[in-house]
C-alpha cells in the first residue's frame, strides 16, 4: 500500500469514525429527550390531579350523602327545606328510594344534599332558618335521612297537598306551629339533644356558612351540579322520569 493509499485510507476510517459517533450521540440526545418529556408530562399530569379532591374529600356532612364515598360520580343539591320546587324532587326520589339506590349503584354515583336556609338569607322566610336548624340537629345525631324525610312529608301532608304554600302564585305558609321542626325530629327518634340543639340555636352559624358557600355556586332552588352538567329548578307537576332525566344529564346519557 503506498503512502497516499494509507492516507486515504486513514481518512475513510476518521470519518466513518466521526459519522458513527454523531449517530450514537444523536440516539443519545433523542433518548434524553424522551426521558425529559416524560417527566415533564409525568409532572404536569400529577400537578393537574393534584388539586382534584375525590367526592368523600368534598362532602359537607357524610349523614346526607347517598351512595358510596368513593364513588367516581358525584351529584350535589343545594336546597331549602322551604323551597316547594325543592321538595317535589325530593320527594319523588323518596317515592322512588330503591329506584334511586340502585341508579347510584349501577352508576359508581355518590349523591350529597347540600341543604341551606337560603330562603331565609334572601327572602326573609324564617321557617327556612327553623326547617335549616332542626335538620342540621339532626345530622349530629346522624338522624338527616330520618329528619328530612319527614320534614317533607309533614310539609306535604299539611300545606302542599291543600295547595298552600306550593307554588308561587298560592297561598304563602303563615301559620307554621313554633314546635313544627321539633315534633318531627322526635317523629324520627331525636329527643333531649336535638331540643337542647334547637333552643340553644347551636347550629346557626354552620347553616350561615353552608349558605354563603352556596350563594357563591347555586343559581336559585333547587340547584344540580353533577360532574360537568349543573342546571336549577324543577316543575311541581314533574315526576321520576324528569328525576332520572337530571341523572341521566350528569352521566352524558342526554342532552
Amino acid at each position: 500500500m503506498t503512502e497516499h493509499d494509507k492516507k486515504t485510507e486513514d481518512a475513510s476510517n476518521e470519518v466513518a469514525d466521526l459519522a458513527k459517533n454523531n449517530s450514537i450521540m444523536k440516539i443519545i440526545r433523542m433518548a434524553v429527550i424522551a426521558v425529559i418529556a416524560v417527566v415533564i408530562f409525568g409532572l404536569l399530569f400529577l400537578a393537574s390531579n393534584s388539586g382534584k379532591q375525590s367526592p368523600a374529600e368534598q362532602v359537607w356532612y357524610e349523614s346526607a350523602t347517598v351512595g358510596n364515598l368513593d364513588a367516581k360520580n358525584y351529584y350535589v343539591m343545594y336546597t331549602d327545606l322551604m323551597c316547594p320546587y325543592c321538595d317535589v324532587f325530593s320527594r319523588v326520589v323518596m317515592e322512588h328510594w330503591d329506584e334511586f339506590e340502585s341508579y347510584l349503584g349501577e352508576n359508581d354515583i355518590l349523591f350529597e344534599i347540600r341543604l341551606t336556609d337560603y330562603l331565609y338569607e334572601g327572602s326573609g322566610i324564617k321557617y327556612s332558618r327553623d326547617a335549616a336548624e332542626g335538620a342540621y340537629c339532626a345530622m349530629r345525631e346522624d338522624k338527616f335521612w330520618d329528619y328530612y324525610h319527614g320534614a317533607l312529608e309533614a310539609l306535604w301532608k299539611d300545606y302542599y297537598s291543600k295547595g298552600v304554600g306550593d307554588s308561587k302564585t298560592s297561598p304563602a305558609i303563615s301559620n307554621l306551629p313554633k314546635d313544627y321542626w321539633r315534633k318531627i325530629g322526635h317523629q324520627a327518634g331525636l329527643g333531649d339533644n336535638f331540643d337542647k340543639c334547637l333552643e340553644d340555636h347551636e347550629t346557626v352559624e354552620e347553616i350561615e356558612e353552608k349558605t354563603e358557600r352556596a350563594l357563591q355556586v347555586a343559581e336559585g332552588m333547587p340547584f344540580f351540579k353533577f360532574n360537568k352538567f349543573s342546571t336549577s329548578g324543577f316543575d311541581n307537576n314533574w315526576g321520576w322520569d324528569y328525576v332520572k332525566r337530571y341523572l341521566d344529564a350528569g352521566l352524558g346519557k342526554s342532552k
